[in-house]
């Protein structure tokens, strides 16, 4: 099998296993047998061993040495922790990102919430590229504070992986509620307005805490 087959396979698999995990078809604490999933998927182990690999990266699977491979268990108040977290990095990263940003980069980032916008109205409603764009949106943020350091904490932090698993099943209308917060971010920082940026954002991270607060125990005891 060449490089580029296996590579292929790789990101197939990779797209599965996620796709199952963010749907709750293999849930916190499933163990995942690396021989069985080669053999459902008609393939080497060696395409699930690297797409497992990426998963762990990604934080949705846990390798325990000597006793196997896990759906990474969620930890509720971990999860709200990081929130908490992520919004004190974005909010830095605002600060540093308005005073250096061009119009153009901006212009850019809001062509971000475009696509977005285009999302809303597609049936059904595509959660998994909504939140690839979401992603996309804050990670550009952090991009332009021009912080290594705080670029690879921010990715660590894998919110957007952990939330989608809590909020796969959201109503469109919750989405559609957030959604909101991006144009108006993206309008304070075309008129460098530093404090409705930093209300914006706080205002966005709040809304996420308090829908997987709610969302919470029912998808515990799915």
């Amino acid at each position: 099998m060449s490089r580029i087959e296996t590579t292929l396979l790789t990101q197939q698999v990779y797209n599965i296993l996620r796709e199952k995990i963010i749907g709750r078809i293999y849930t916190p604490g499933d163990k995942l047998d690396i021989h069985k999933l080669a053999e459902d998927f008609g393939v080497s182990r060696s395409p699930v061993k690297d797409a497992i690999n990426q998963l762990v990266h990604d934080g949705l699977i846990e390798i325990i040495p000597r006793k196997g491979t896990y759906v990474t268990q969620l930890n509720f108040t971990d999860f709200i922790e990081v929130l908490d977290a992520r919004l004190m990095i974005e909010l830095w990263a605002a600060k540093q990102a308005i005073k250096i940003i061009t119009d153009e980069e901006i212009e850019e980032w809001g062509k971000i919430v475009q696509y977005m916008d285009v999302l809303l109205d597609v049936v059904p409603f595509p959660f998994e590229n909504y939140s690839k764009l979401d992603m996309n949106f804050h990670k550009t943020l952090i991009e332009w504070a021009n912080n290594n350091k705080i670029k690879e904490l921010f990715s660590s932090l894998n919110t957007h992986v952990d939330l989608s698993r809590i909020v796969h099943s959201t109503s469109l209308e919750s989405t559609i509620k957030r959604h909101k917060d991006h144009w108006h971010m993206y309008e304070a920082m075309k008129n460098r307005d530093l404090p409705n940026l930093s209300r914006s954002l706080t205002m966005h991270i709040e809304s996420l805490k308090t829908e997987a607060e709610e969302r919470w125990d029912e998808v515990m005891t799915d």
